[in-house]
């Protein structure tokens, strides 16, 4: 008859997993608004960019846009402009990647909150316990947050 296996994971060695995960995010909030700046400015050039690669093929030969039905012109209830060219007639450039927010609220378990105090609500009760190990399944439920 096989036996029931227990496994053990030693605190401290979790302890510092989530010390390091808790840094890492501290810095990335850190480094958030330079990079969210960056990526505005990244935006910023890629509209210029293609507003460029636009203005060329309109000015380069404008009688294709109107015999391929490339070129849409509307107007919304705005009382605005919109102007569409098919994506075929130029190659765009790689549109910037948004930063994700680190410290963003978001669902864990039932709580609608950040990663971070997650992280630091379970540093607290872990260096609170005298305990040298914990189980497996505690060490899962920590790993799913890191």
């Amino acid at each position: 008859m096989p036996r029931a296996l227990s496994v053990k994971v030693p605190t401290s060695s979790l302890i510092a997993l989530l010390e390091d995960k808790i840094a890492t995010i501290k810095t990335a909030i850190a480094d958030y608004p330079r990079a969210k700046a960056q990526y505005k400015e990244d935006v910023k050039a890629y509209k210029k960019s293609v507003l460029n690669l636009a203005l060329a093929k309109i000015a380069s030969n404008p009688e294709v846009l109107f015999d391929n039905d490339s070129l849409d012109v509307s107007t919304s209830y705005r009382n605005d402009v919109q102007i569409t060219l098919d994506k075929d007639l130029f190659e765009l450039p790689e549109m910037p990647e948004q930063p994700e927010d680190p410290n963003r609220k978001e669902w864990i378990g039932r709580d609608h909150t950040t990663k971070l105090s997650v992280l630091e609500k379970t540093l607290a009760v872990l260096k609170l316990t005298n305990q040298e190990e914990v189980s497996a399944s505690t060490y899962n439920s920590v790993m799913e947050l890191l």
